[in-house]
């Protein structure tokens, strides 16, 4: 009999929970419009997890949690999980899948400004700044985070970009995480003249400094970063260390005309110096539309 009672409590006690429990319904969070052609539902939030089913442009869609970039919905009454890159908000409306949580939309478009000068205009440049999240990059001093310096150095570039008529799309606009593999796809999914990823090196002997522009391949993409290489030269009161070839996934991967700076040393003391200055971002920003200018304007 008293196995019996204990039965009959847990049964009760397990009934209360599920009546009771907080639920989250789609009138009560944000509602996510699918912006790509096709994207595919997974088992886990990762490319490695399984494609469960697919979402078309323009399905709607309402998150339940972030988790590094990947949204969790429910598909066929399990958690499944979607690229929250691809997802823009929209009016509540009847969704196609679940998904409630902070905006998904890390990359940021910065149209033209409306007083802009035109020299770049009907471009559009796809900022890319390094690391993010979890990911902090190179460390000085033990406080000084490579992901925060290029987060602010890709602000003030977009917006010497949007004063000289381009647009500009950043990879990311805030402190989050993005794997390399969605950097590219943020390229590959807009119509993009140029991307150009920023970074700031580290080297365990701290005499090295200075400033380079890295290429994938030859060609097209080598005369680019020449071009910025050597307008950066004009603004950066840093040692030059010409361009370089480098096979980095960001450039490598990418169809899209594309090279990736690396603007000083965070393990130097005079180069860390610098770069930590809103001047040098100023001067940083200065080059690289110089360079751009330089480069279609041939």
């Amino acid at each position: 009999m008293g196995k019996l009672r204990i039965f009959m409590m847990t049964i009760g006690f397990l009934f209360l929970f599920a009546l009771f429990s907080p639920t989250v319904h789609a009138d009560d969070s944000n509602t996510y419009e699918v912006g790509t052609d096709s994207l595919h539902i997974r088992s886990g939030p990762s490319y490695d997890s399984a494609i469960i089913g697919t979402l078309v442009d323009g399905d709607r869609v309402t998150v339940f949690e972030e988790q590094y970039g990947w949204a969790q919905t429910y598909y066929g009454g399990q958690k499944a999980w979607v690229a929250g890159y691809y997802l823009i908000p929209a009016e509540n409306t009847e969704t196609s899948a679940e998904v409630a949580g902070s905006s998904m939309n890390t990359t940021k478009l910065i149209k033209a400004a409306s007083d802009a000068s035109g020299k770049l205009e009907n471009y559009h440049i796809v900022l890319d700044a390094g690391h993010g999240g979890r990911d902090a990059g190179a460390i000085a001093n033990n406080s000084v985070l490579e992901k925060n310096i290029t987060l602010n150095t890709a602000i003030s570039v977009a917006k010497e970009l949007s004063e000289a008529g381009a647009d500009v799309t950043l990879t990311r606009s805030d402190d989050t995480f993005i794997q390399l593999e969605d950097r590219v796809r943020i390229s590959q999914t807009n119509e993009t003249d140029a991307f150009i990823s920023l970074h700031y090196n580290a080297f365990p002997l701290n005499g090295v400094n200075g400033f380079s522009t890295y290429y994938y391949a030859d060609g097209e993409e080598q005369q680019f970063a020449d071009d910025i290489q050597s307008a950066l030269e004009q603004y950066l009161d840093l040692n030059s260390r010409g361009t370089r070839q480098n096979d980095y996934h960001v450039l490598r991967e990418n169809s899209d005309l594309s090279i990736l700076v690396e603007l000083g040393f965070m393990t130097n003391p005079y180069d860390l110096s610098i770069i930590q200055t809103k001047e040098h971002r100023e001067n940083v920003a200065d080059g690289i539309v110089e360079g751009i200018m330089e480069y279609f304007n041939k």
